[in-house]
């Protein structure tokens, strides 16, 4: 699971490095670490900013290790994609599947 440092704020969580990354209707205020699966992260020019460090083409499925601020994340696609490292791409986590925890680590 990527594990993301920052609060919520207004307008989503927002990274330690000011990336804004979208939060589920009524998500809990008091979060400090947001979490999402690889798989559960999809191209869209519409979502968060991130520059690929490693594309790694894997049969059916895309792993990919992108930079995101100064932190670190793998997504994996569920399709074939032409990525090249240094390509500035743009990621939406699925909302449903995102989990919030608070400053103890327990999932809020």
């Amino acid at each position: 699971m990527n594990l993301i440092k920052g609060k919520t704020g207004s307008g989503g969580f927002v990274t330690e490095d000011g990336v804004v990354l979208p939060l589920p209707a009524g998500a809990a205020s008091d979060a400090i670490t947001y979490g999402v699966r690889p798989e559960h992260l999809t191209l869209d020019e519409a979502g968060f900013r991130a520059e690929v460090v490693v594309v790694e083409p894997t049969g059916a499925e895309t792993q990919v290790l992108v930079r995101c601020g100064g932190q670190t994340l793998v997504a994996v696609l569920r399709e074939r994609v032409e990525l090249n490292p240094g390509d500035n791409i743009g990621l939406k986590p699925d909302l449903s599947a995102i989990h919030l925890f608070g400053e103890d680590g327990q999932r809020l």
